[in-house]
């Protein structure tokens, strides 16, 4: 089981420096990686939450010249609402320049408001987020000049250098809670990424990917879970309790076919955070793995 850390880029806590101590204790703590929040242009109806936030990209750049080992991603990515060339080129430079350890995970986002924002077109999203992780990876494979004829997405002769440090470009995640996020990760990407899933839940949408999974390819699941150390369930926390509990509810999950944990941590300050990341990997982490 590997964990990573959603870092304080977004919300009332975010700001600089609650998102470099973050990082920083994820790489001390034994965390495998750190990760970013996407959004671009939420109408005020949409932004509460996530305003104000740090944009997703830059900031792990950031990042990436203050850290040495800590892998760092970005969950999720709104895909479909960008161009995916520069986000290919976007996200290679960021694996060149931390020395191999981007992950990205991409999703096609929830508000419409945002892609009219951007001008984007909303409806048809999924079917140009297929197409866009194509793009990804056909610029990822390291044959410095790439073409691609598409029907949302068309390119000739492309020079793209220098390529990712990884072979075929950072691990590639499909964020969603849907059977159709499973199929689109199981066919176009290196694993798949929900959110919030209950045990119960993460093994019924596995099910129709148990024999892909069977067949011994490679793949992650990783959840994007709330977490609040604390004596009763908490409605925003998909994981509450004792460290006890927690890991016990974490082993569930981990049954249930998740092998990557993404901790948002429920607190008040940074100091909580940085007690409550230190329990997860001293007491917690142990027991899942």
């Amino acid at each position: 089981m590997k964990f990573g850390v959603v870092l304080p880029s977004y919300g009332a806590q975010s700001g600089r420096l609650a998102t470099v101590d973050t990082a920083l204790a994820a790489e001390s703590l034994g965390f495998d990686s750190a990760w970013t929040t996407d959004h671009l242009a939420l109408p005020q109806a949409d932004a509460a939450r996530y305003s104000p936030l740090l944009e997703a990209v830059t900031t792990l750049a950031y990042l990436a010249g203050l850290t040495q080992r800590v892998r760092l991603g970005i969950s999720a990515l709104v895909l479909p609402q960008r161009n995916p060339v520069e986000v290919a080129r976007q996200i290679a430079t960021l694996d060149v320049l931390s020395g191999g350890r981007a992950m990205l995970a991409c999703g096609v986002g929830w508000s419409r408001g945002e892609y009219q924002a951007l001008g984007s077109d909303f409806s048809n999203r999924g079917k140009r987020m297929d197409e866009a992780l194509k793009v990804l990876r056909t610029l990822w494979r390291g044959t410095r000049t790439a073409s691609f004829q598409g029907k949302y997405y068309q390119f000739a002769d492309v020079d793209f250098a220098p390529a990712p440090i990884q072979s075929g470009g950072p691990p590639l995640w499909v964020a969603g809670d849907s059977q159709v996020t499973v199929r689109r990760a199981m066919l176009l990407g290196d694993g798949w990424h929900p959110n919030h899933t209950d045990a119960e839940t993460l093994a019924r949408l596995l099910q129709p990917a148990r024999p892909f999974l069977a067949a011994g390819r490679p793949f992650t699941v990783c959840l994007r879970l709330g977490l609040r150390f604390g004596d009763a369930a908490e409605a925003d926390a998909s994981l509450s309790g004792s460290p006890t509990q927690i890991a016990a509810q974490l082993r569930a999950l981990r049954d249930a076919g998740m092998n990557y944990a993404l901790i948002h941590f429920k607190v008040q300050s940074q100091a909580e955070r940085e007690r409550a990341m230190r329990t997860l990997m001293e007491q917690v982490a142990p027991e899942v793995a």
